[in-house]
């Protein structure tokens, strides 16, 4: 897998998991030179990742309850 696709994946799961920060990417000659991630830690990214997650066990638990019943 060349790193320019390899690159977008990554970017694409960072989205998807609501990661703060940002990426610093530097080209040499027309290619990938360096990446580097930084990520901040934002107190609302926390509590909202923590409130889905939350919910998410919630509606599995559910899921449990109502299929032994």
């Amino acid at each position: 897998m060349d790193r320019m696709t390899k690159l977008i994946e990554v970017i694409g799961k960072l989205i998807d998991g609501e990661v703060t920060g940002y990426i610093k990417i530097n080209f040499t000659q027309g290619s990938l030179g360096r990446i580097e991630k930084f990520e901040e830690i934002d107190d609302t990214a926390i509590v909202v990742r923590e409130e889905k997650k939350n919910k998410k066990e919630k509606e599995e638990e559910k899921d449990i309850n109502h299929e032994t019943k």
